[in-house]
């Protein structure tokens, strides 16, 4: 059951009569995951990623217009504001998908506002959902025309978010040049998968193991990610490379007996041994346990290739696979996800930051350390 402590709910002065409007039950309300999110930063910003459920609580079909975020200082005076709704540029609210709620329905929207200025400090978030009533086609058309300041129905929560402070220093656990992939940002989807969907209840999935996570790609000189025909899976840069371990640690998991996925002209066809032993499409993977209670989790392994074993101590930068092309994958990369436990189906997702590599910048290659990466960074590291 979920919980959405902190939900401040208020109908605009002119919705209801004075006399009544106290007497009205709650409407809808927010809740977040986690429940206090982490604050990243680097020298371009500060990062927050995390989900806000809203439910509709009520008897009305709701139609969520607006989502305005305002940064507090510690003497809680706003700092910094930001807002999107149906007239916002480009996509606004198109962009984070359902928008309207019937009663009992959860919808799970990924912060829009997840990036900062680095001078902006973040002690408190009060985040505003504006909503109109929605339960009639004449209204749900008069809502297109409506003003973002006019709506039926206000909702406040306040979040907490709390510095993340970095437990070991990790490296990347690939050589050479890389693509980020699919890493934390607005629209990557192993970051935006509904906490509430089916197939993640189906499997058990509790918290997001994958919300920091990313997919390495090896590329080329030219940022190529394969040569030739795509779908010759030796073809693409990452099969075979070989895999290191990120920090020093003990191997507390692994699966190394699945065999590769492979393609059938331009179609995929995924291996059919792996539907039963690998019922949660995780592929070939190594866990290790990083101290500090922190877990790295490196999948998509070539079948026998993975050089450790459950129990052993492997040093950073020691080699303990190889790339392949196993479970849930539609062309050969390194999975990477940090996690708070051993376990991917119930852990939730750390932030992970690393030492000894290079962003591309125009150029050159900027040196970094203790640096994040996200999706569309292209960076290296020694061969």
């Amino acid at each position: 059951m979920l919980l959405f402590p902190g939900s401040i709910l208020s109908h605009k002065p002119n919705t209801l009569p004075e006399s009544t409007s106290a007497l009205q039950p709650e409407e809808a309300s927010a809740g977040i995951l986690p429940n206090n999110p982490f604050i990243e930063k680097d020298q371009n910003g500060e990062y927050l990623n995390f989900d806000i459920l809203i439910k509709n609580t009520g008897t009305h079909t709701l139609y969520l217009a607006t989502i305005e975020a305002t940064v507090m200082d510690a003497s809680v005076k706003p700092v910094f504001r930001q807002a999107i709704n149906v007239n916002s540029q480009g996509a606004g609210l198109k962009a984070i998908g359902n928008t309207i709620l019937k009663p009992g329905e959860t919808i799970d929207i990924f912060n829009p506002f997840y990036a900062y200025p680095p001078d902006v400090k973040i002690t408190f978030l009060q985040y505003q959902f504006d909503f109109d009533y929605a339960d009639l086609a004449k209204q749900r058309e008069s809502n297109k025309k409506r003003l973002s300041t006019d709506f039926d129905l206000s909702l406040k929560k306040i979040i907490t978010p709390k510095a993340y402070l970095p437990k070991n220093s990790y490296r990347l656990p690939l050589k050479g040049k890389l693509v980020v992939m699919d890493g934390r940002s607005f629209y990557p989807g192993q970051s935006l998968g509904p906490a509430g969907a089916a197939e993640q209840s189906v499997k058990g999935v509790a918290l997001k193991s994958n919300r920091y996570a990313f997919d390495l790609g090896s590329a080329d000189d030219n940022g190529n990610l394969y040569k030739n025909d795509p779908f010759v899976k030796e073809n693409w840069y990452a099969y075979g490379q070989a895999v290191y371990a990120p920090a020093t640690g003990i191997v507390v998991d692994l699966q190394n007996t699945l065999p590769d996925n492979d393609f059938k002209g331009k179609s995929l066809n995924f291996a059919r041994e792996a539907s039963d032993a690998d019922p949660n499409h995780l592929g070939n993977y190594v866990i290790i346990d990083q101290g500090n209670g922190e877990f790295s989790m490196l999948q998509h392994l070539e079948q026998g290739t993975i050089l450790v074993r459950i129990g052993q101590l492997v040093r950073q930068g020691e080699q303990i696979g190889k790339i392949g092309f196993s479970g849930d994958i539609t062309f050969p990369h390194l999975h990477y996800r940090l996690m708070n436990n051993a376990k991917p189906l119930t852990a939730d997702g750390i932030p992970g930051y690393f030492d000894a590599y290079k962003r591309y910048s125009g150029r050159s290659f900027t040196d970094l350390k203790r640096g994040r990466i996200e999706s569309g960074d292209i960076v290296a590291t020694e061969r």
